[in-house]
């Protein structure tokens, strides 16, 4: 008799047990959620038309990439250690991955440095970043952000960073570069940002008009952004 009330006793409680996890709200009701715009900063929206142009059709470049994405622990950590790291490098981005566009293999990381990264902080996220890469074997370069990038300089810091063997000339300029002087060429090896939305500009030549032939800076978002700057002549 005692054998079946205990039996009846245990049943009552897993009764109770499966209403009350009935009665238990779900905590996904009621959650909502909105877009992140937009995906990329001025200056990393800028600088990402730089890497594009630096490096040419060889190579892709991917942005806002969780590092765990690309870097998990390493093999003979114990289950605490690997729980730590997984946390550290989920919680984390990189802001731009080169890879190949044959194969889409991973090339290296670049990162785009502006002031923030002078705050103690964000100095212990990238030595935590660089430390993870390197011990990955990814290779990875900093470049300083600015409002203008010298394309030879960018695509120098990429091809030693990353070893790589080709990066096409064309890509320092658009077809239509203007190299009538010295000083001219040396100022177009700058690409300026857009004054307006601060996106990279590229160069155009004017077809008609009263300023036909003339080169000029306009925005690579055209024609959301139709921003132009003169390239003044020597």
């Amino acid at each position: 008799m005692s054998l079946f009330i205990i039996v009846l006793f245990v049943l009552a409680l897993i009764a109770v047990a499966v209403l009350l996890k009935a009665k238990q709200p779900n905590s996904d009701v009621g959650l909502a959620f909105e877009a992140r715009t937009p995906l990329f900063s001025p200056a990393e929206r800028s600088f990402y038309g730089v890497l594009e142009q630096a490096l040419g059709s060889d190579y892709r470049v991917l942005g806002k990439v969780r590092l765990g994405d690309i870097v998990k622990p390493a093999k003979g950590l114990s289950n605490s250690k690997r729980t730590t790291a997984n946390n550290k490098l989920h919680q984390k981005h990189v802001d731009f991955v080169i890879c190949n566009s044959a194969d889409l293999s991973l090339v290296g990381v670049v990162e785009l440095d502006d002031q923030s990264h002078n705050r103690e902080d964000r100095a212990k996220r990238d030595e935590f970043v660089d430390e993870a890469l390197t011990g990955a074997k990814i290779p990875v370069v900093h470049i300083a952000a600015k409002n203008g990038y010298a394309l030879p300089e960018v695509r120098a810091k990429l091809a030693a960073a990353f070893k790589l063997e080709t990066v096409p000339a064309q890509a320092t300029a658009p077809p239509t570069q203007l190299t009538t002087s010295p000083e001219a060429a040396q100022y177009e090896e700058v690409t300026p940002s857009c004054p307006k939305c601060t996106a990279v500009m590229v160069k155009r030549q004017a077809k008609n008009g009263p300023h036909a032939g003339k080169f000029f800076w306009a925005c690579s978002t055209y024609p959301n952004c139709r921003q132009v700057v003169a390239i003044e002549s020597n």
